[in-house]
């Protein structure tokens, strides 16, 4: 079995199974939001360890809701994961640009 590991913005890991297909979302935070098409909505993990799972057709959630686009508060679920996002590409930014940086450095030095 393998299993791709992949870090998304607000405290959530996807883990990617590519034998079955099998993705399940997992809050490694103590709550955070997401939208996950295969839930028609933004899925709200309500407490770290938190899951949400989508196997071809079938979709299952642990500890997890559904905000859809007329719930009262979906906007501010959707405020959430902009912030979220936003956080996120800053820090992969300052990362990518210490990396860059630092073989600058080894080049000056040829």
């Amino acid at each position: 079995m393998t299993v791709t590991v992949t870090k998304m913005p607000g405290g959530i890991t996807q883990l990617f199974n590519t034998e079955t297909g099998r993705v399940t979302y997992k809050c490694k935070s103590e709550s955070g939001y997401m939208l996950i098409e295969a839930f028609s909505g933004i899925v709200k993990f309500h407490q770290k360890g938190a899951m949400a799972t989508v196997t071809g057709h079938l979709t299952s959630l642990d500890s997890c809701s559904v905000i859809k686009e007329n719930d009262s508060n979906y906007k501010e679920a959707l405020t959430a994961i902009i912030h979220a996002q936003k956080q996120f590409a800053q820090a992969k930014s300052e990362m990518y640009q210490k990396e860059i940086q630092e073989l600058e450095r080894k080049l000056s030095f040829l």
